[in-house]
């Protein structure tokens, strides 16, 4: 048997309970045992008053043999102690050992619960901060979206005042062209010879024929001085052109609106600012013969 299987074997023995006092008892009462004995077998000699000298030696023989093995087993025990003691400080190490390792676990388990929580949180946050960023992103493009509406409302705004301001220019400028013309023709509008409407934000200035023509179309005297209020007119309203429409024949309506232009270009109006309207188609010739007379001239006045 190896020596180390003979100490596990005696250790075994040791563990149990009161081995070591059984051992320390057998240990420490061997000598008295011995020396019992030893007086035992002398007075024993002294009775039989001979004892043989090979007996003798045999028992000091076996007495020494045992007190070897007393020596054996006290150093055994010895070193037994020492192992023993090696062993609990072994024993004492790991259990050192393993309490700093459960510590070191239990903070390193701690440490895990604080970082999961604290991920939780940190998620949580990231949640809660994505929502907020959600509802500011529908914000925004609710507050884009009415941006773009209200953009949309002004320039409406914008170009219905600038509508509104052209309109409003134009009829201050179509009441003073008619006031003015009014001015310039006195008693021909004012004893109904000629009349003067604003239609379509024109101001359309009629008057019969003969007023301004012969039986052909060569002007009459009274003409002249129209045309010279109309020219004085024009001067003034640089802005505005006019629009010659002779009712009547097709042929002679476009030779009154030529005599028309030409005395009105006399008077200093250029060809840029006179046209003159498309004539009306010649008459039916089954039809009787349209009266001259009943003809009418028509200037129309367009501000810009």
């Amino acid at each position: 048997m190896s020596l180390p299987h003979r100490i596990k074997k005696i250790w075994a023995v040791l563990r149990q309970p009161g081995a070591l006092r059984v051992l320390y008892q057998g240990v420490t009462l061997a000598p008295r045992l011995l020396v019992n004995l030893a007086s035992v077998a002398a007075v024993t000699g002294l009775l039989v008053a001979c004892v043989p000298a090979t007996q003798y030696e045999e028992a000091k023989s076996a007495s020494e043999v045992e007190l070897a093995g007393r020596q054996r087993a006290e150093a055994d025990l010895v070193a037994t102690r020492a192992k023993l003691d090696a062993a609990n400080a072994e024993l004492a190490e790991r259990d050192t050992k393993l309490a700093a390792s459960e510590e070191s676990a239990s903070e390193t388990k701690l440490e895990n619960s604080v970082a999961l929580k604290e991920r939780d949180e940190a998620t949580g946050l990231v949640d809660q901060l994505r929502g907020e960023l959600g509802r500011v992103g529908d914000d925004l493009r609710s507050y884009a979206q009415q941006k773009a509406d209200l953009e949309k409302s002004l320039q409406a705004a914008e170009a219905r005042k600038k509508e509104l301001e052209q309109s409003d220019a134009r009829t201050v400028a179509v009441a003073r062209l008619t006031r003015d013309l009014t001015s310039a023709l006195g008693d021909r509008v004012l004893s109904g010879d000629m009349t003067i409407d604003v239609v379509n934000g024109k101001v359309t200035l009629s008057a019969p024929s003969e007023l301004w023509f012969k039986d052909d179309a060569s002007l009459t005297p009274d003409a002249d001085a129209l045309l010279a209020g109309i020219a004085r007119v024009l001067a003034v309203h640089t802005d505005t052109s006019v629009e010659l429409a002779s009712l009547g024949m097709a042929e002679l309506g476009e030779q009154r609106a030529r005599a028309l232009s030409a005395a009105l270009g006399a008077k200093g109006v250029t060809a840029a600012r006179i046209q003159s309207a498309t004539a009306e188609p010649a008459a039916d010739p089954s039809a009787p013969a349209q009266d001259s007379a009943a003809s009418k001239v028509q200037f129309s006045f367009s501000p810009s």
